[in-house]
């Protein structure tokens, strides 16, 4: 009915996990509650497209050539996640992760800590009657197989507890396939849900039962308190749609990666190869799916939810004339995404960009996924986007060597390819865009997927310096523990000549009942031997937020310019024990470039990976049109502040509020209801300070802090 507040973390408590704790002070890596490019898919997607022709096989994906959603033309719904960064050396660049998110990016409703179904990847239907090659029915003498890579989250390429790439299965956790299809009937499905607000008369505890006035012979059981103003949701129409059969096929218990690597060095994924020996699946309308069965946990931080769990799917194959030996796909490939073209930075400034900031050279990892060595070409480009090819290299064709037992493809003239440039053209404008192309294929026509021969990286220039890659895989934290906790974070930025710092692009992430709603100051600093300096300008009141659907970075304008110049600091101030949440991109390493403070002294970070944190410069920003700015966080004010009964709220012109919500220091839901226009009561809440949010119908959310007396 309700979600409740057993959750998993990804949490690195170092006092209690690795013994580097610092009495004052600590870092702290969690899992993701929302995940953006999800929530970025959701909100530009209408519906999910679908398919009136079963497919033809062969059926192959190896998820390279997309992201966000699974491909529509072969998957039949939208749960998992195609990706390039959630997987630890995969068999080719992308998979499809299975996790404890919904299809909008969010935790599923259902999500509990006894275990429950959490993402879907089922194929679309498949003419397994019928061999379109022969032309003749299809036999179980084809020789049908059906094959994937599958692998746990929670490894680490280097072998270090807190370099961690997502959450580890556990054992009561479960990967499982099965096989189904359509039987032609129709059946009950579920059901829709409608709010359902408590009237003032309405109070219940736990187990109490609501009639439901939706649907006459149906109760609510509570699960948890609920007072009058509550809004509860309650079946209010019945779903029906196709009945389908479904047959468990395979499944795996959660393991631990570092077991399989134990047993294999090269062994980050396993294959699994399950023939097809039954003729029920020989049929015009066959199906497949994976599905995960997740579990939450009270990690002991108030209200934090995330992301666990996770499941790595790749290279899905089903096809005829297939063996059990068919272990080794054709094919040469990109594993992972490829590297900037600049020694430091993800992005910078198009007008503080010179060509001392080039690298030297490219970063690539590939493989010969055959059992046979293969003469394999390799050649980059690099172009400006709407100018000249700046950049071309091909050097001899190389042997490429079988990754069992070998390894990934190891030739230096492929996998660090030298920079055939020594400078980029540049010019006034504002912003500039160079597309970096590579190509990595066997010689010839051997190769079974071209598709993922190609690996491409668009290198921007606009207005603001990044480290990281805009991929959030965990979120990141200071937890002070001392008895008046104050905590500083700092990230250290370069400019090649003086320029004006407009803003602060912070990515901020999601977590239960906004838990991390608390205010920060946002802090600038000059450099003073290469730690955070004399302080150049605060901006009080800030408040974590999120562009709509939780899209995208927030902007967090200065309200005034700042002048800065050679190395600069920016980064916030906190003075409670609510831990923020900033995006923590783990797949690329800036622990050289950010530094925290809890006592007296910046200490270096020990968690690998970069907080989204990008500071602006240049000309003045315009104005926002249509976009939900950190500014909006407190276009609401309080009146009498402090208060001791009745709290007021002046509501900005053209919006109107729905319900609200009232948090304590400690990120605790306190009070909430739906908003009439009229005071809102607190003197049931104890003296201190708390925090007021407004939500209007759309969902956007306006908050203000105020003191309870």
């Amino acid at each position: 009915m309700t979600l409740t507040n057993w959750f998993k973390t990804l949490c690195v408590l170092f006092c209690l996990t690795f013994s580097l704790f610092v009495a004052e002070g600590q870092e702290v890596l969690t899992g993701l509650r929302v995940n953006k490019q999800v929530a970025r898919e959701s909100a530009r997607s209408v519906a999910a497209p679908t398919r009136t022709a079963p497919l033809h096989l062969p059926f192959v994906d190896d998820f390279s050539n997309y992201t966000g959603y699974p491909n529509p033309n072969l998957w039949a719904d939208r749960y998992a996640y195609v990706n390039r960064t959630f997987a630890l050396q995969p068999p080719t660049l992308g998979v499809a992760t299975l996790d404890a998110l919904d299809e909008n990016g969010e935790i599923y409703g259902r999500a509990d800590g006894a275990g429950f179904q959490a993402d879907y990847l089922t194929s679309q239907p498949i003419r397994m009657d019928y061999n379109f090659t022969l032309n003749r029915e299809m036999r179980l003498s084809d020789s049908l197989y059906f094959s994937f890579y599958y692998q746990p989250a929670g490894g680490s390429l280097s072998g270090v507890e807190w370099e961690r790439l997502g959450n580890r299965p556990e054992g009561r956790d479960s990967l499982i396939l099965e096989f189904g299809y359509a039987t032609g009937d129709t059946v009950f499905v579920g059901y829709e849900y409608c709010d359902y607000i408590l009237g003032e008369d309405e109070s219940y505890v736990i187990g109490d039962t609501l009639i439901n006035p939706y649907l006459p012979g149906h109760v609510y059981i509570f699960e948890s308190p609920a007072f009058p103003g509550d809004v509860i949701q309650l079946p209010c129409v019945e779903i029906y749609g196709p009945e389908m059969y479904w047959e468990h096929i395979w499944s795996s218990p959660g393991e631990l990666l570092d077991n399989w690597l134990t047993e294999n060095p090269l062994q980050f994924f396993k294959q699994v190869m399950i023939p097809i020996t039954d003729t029920r699946w020989l049929i015009n309308n066959f199906q497949f799916r994976f599905r995960n069965l997740a579990s939450l946990e009270d990690n002991g931080i108030v209200g934090w939810a995330s992301n666990v769990d996770q499941w790595n799917i790749d290279y899905v194959k089903l096809d005829v004339n297939r063996s059990a030996g068919d272990i080794f796909p054709n094919d040469l490939a990109f594993v992972m995404p490829t590297t900037s073209i600049l020694k430091k930075y993800q992005a910078m400034p198009w007008s503080q960009y010179r060509d001392s900031d080039l690298g030297n050279a490219f970063d690539n990892k590939m493989v010969n996924l055959s059992n046979n060595t293969k003469n394999s070409y390799y050649t980059y480009k690099v172009q400006k986007v709407g100018g000249p090819v700046v950049g071309n290299y091909t050097p001899n064709n190389e042997n490429a060597l079988p990754y069992y037992d070998n390894g990934l493809h190891n030739v230096e003239a492929h996998i660090h390819p030298a920079f055939s440039f020594s400078s980029l053209p540049t010019d006034a404008s504002d912003s500039a865009t160079f597309v970096v192309t590579h190509l990595f294929q066997e010689v010839g026509t051997g190769d079974d997927r071209r598709c993922n021969d190609t690996c491409v990286f668009e290198q921007k220039f606009n207005n603001f310096y990044a480290y990281d890659d805009g991929s959030a895989e965990a979120g990141y934290s200071i937890l002070s523990t001392l008895t008046n906790p104050e905590a500083y974070f700092a990230m250290r930025f370069t400019l090649a000549q003086p320029d004006t710092l407009r803003a602060v692009r912070m990515w901020f992430n999601s977590v239960l009942e906004d838990a991390n709603v608390e205010y920060f100051t946002l802090m600038v600093w000059g450099d003073a031997g290469n730690r955070p300096g004399a302080v150049l300008y605060e901006q009080e009141n800030e408040l974590p937020a999120h562009e709509d659907n939780f899209t995208d970075f927030v902007t967090y304008r200065l309200d005034e310019p700042v002048a800065v110049s050679g190395t600069f600091y920016v980064g916030f101030y906190q003075n409670h024990t609510v831990q923020l949440n900033l995006g923590f991109d783990q797949n690329t390493d800036s622990r050289s470039q950010f530094l925290y403070m809890t006592t007296s002294e910046w200490r270096e970070p020990f968690l690998k990976g970069t907080p989204m944190v990008r500071p602006v410069v240049g000309k003045p920003l315009p104005v926002p049109v249509g976009v939900n700015d950190a500014a909006v966080a407190e276009s609401i004010s309080v009146y009498p502040n402090p208060a001791t009964t009745l709290l007021a709220v002046i509501i900005p012109e053209g919006h109107t509020m729905d319900s609200y919500l009232i948090f304590d220091a400690f990120g605790r839901v306190v009070a909430k209801g739906s908003y009439d226009g009229d005071a809102i009561n607190i003197q049931n809440l104890t003296p201190g300070l708390f925090v007021l949010k407004m939500v209007e119908k759309n969902g956007k959310t306006h908050v203000q802090k105020f003191v309870k007396q």
